[in-house]
């Protein structure tokens, strides 16, 4: 067990021991590390909770949802996996059944939004029940998954601004690592909007009993934070264009001139090759101004090309 709370008019009372019956209080929450055996072992005993259920919290299971039945509701949320220090590392996975007058969850590897919930509750925040308390656990994932797109929208503008400078090296600009975390941010956000419209207004047998209000308002801020991801995502994309867009710019800016110079040297290349070639009656054989001759063609050339290329607009 991390922690367990028994609850009477909304407030918590922070337990010893785990109260999966639900004996004291109006309620309570149970929290477990799925990591430990006994864990394991205590959801394994619970045959009020139905099989799916326990199913659910054995296998670990990812995919983002929630169910109901028996008078259970129960799922699997996404979450931010933390360190030891509280640093976010990456997404995690919350798992969660309730009735009436209990709560469990589990998970893991350490997360973010149980640990702010708790934090909540010792500082006597007031919780009614266990389907409100599952409600308040969206709306922080929420609260932290806008913070996350703030951070990552703050870091696409430096990104912007930088590019739009025409740096001479565009490619080092580490947008692919912040477009590739908004797309995972929004793969999350809109798991779990699916699955709470699912349960909410989804085909009769698939629908769960929730708050209609809370979960309309949780849908909302959903389609809020996702429009925000939606939006990141298009700068990102847009600005991967703008620096595909000078890095070409750049590649055709060095084709030119090589393009220039190979056709300024093919023509003395050509004189040089003639007069290399060694045999009777080459002209200037016997002058001693030959080697003169030859480098006054050859300059004459160069300098009739880069005419040409100047009259053509190659140079311009």
């Amino acid at each position: 067990m991390i922690c367990a709370f028994s609850f009477r008019q909304g407030t918590g009372v922070e337990l010893d021991q785990p109260d999966l019956a639900s004996q004291d209080g109006d309620w309570s929450w149970t929290h477990l590390r799925l990591g430990d055996a006994r864990a394991q072992a205590l959801i394994r005993g619970m045959r009020d909770l139905p099989v799916e259920a326990r199913e659910l919290f054995l296998a670990l299971t990812t995919r983002v949802q929630i169910e109901q039945a028996d008078g259970w509701i129960y799922g699997a949320l996404p979450d931010f996996e933390r360190d030891l220090a509280g640093k976010t590392e990456g997404e995690g996975r919350l798992l969660f059944a309730l009735d009436a007058r209990r709560l469990i969850t589990a998970r893991l590897h350490p997360i973010r939004t149980t640990d702010e919930l708790r934090r909540m509750v010792e500082r006597r925040g007031r919780i009614g029940s266990p389907v409100e308390a599952v409600a308040e656990l969206v709306e922080l994932y929420i609260d932290l998954v806008e913070r996350a797109l703030e951070a990552l929208g703050g870091h696409i503008a430096s990104v912007e601004d930088h590019v739009l400078t025409e740096p001479a090296n565009p490619r080092q600009s580490s947008l692919s690592a912040t477009r590739r975390a908004v797309a995972r941010q929004r793969r999350e956000l809109q798991a779990l909007r699916g699955a709470l419209f699912h349960a909410h207004a989804g085909r009769h047998h698939r629908r769960v009993d929730l708050p209609g209000d809370r979960v309309a308002d949780l849908l909302a801020w959903l389609d809020d934070a996702d429009r925000e991801a939606g939006a990141l995502e298009e700068r990102g994309r847009l600005l991967h264009e703008e620096i595909d867009t000078l890095i070409n710019a750049a590649t055709n800016r060095s084709m030119r001139t090589l393009t220039v110079i190979s056709t300024l040297l093919i023509p003395p290349t050509l004189i040089v090759g003639a007069f290399g070639m060694n045999l009777p009656g080459m002209p200037f054989e016997h002058s001693s101004l030959g080697f003169t001759a030859a480098s006054a063609m050859c300059v004459a050339v160069v300098v009739g090309t880069l005419w040409l290329l100047r009259r053509v607009g190659m140079l311009s």
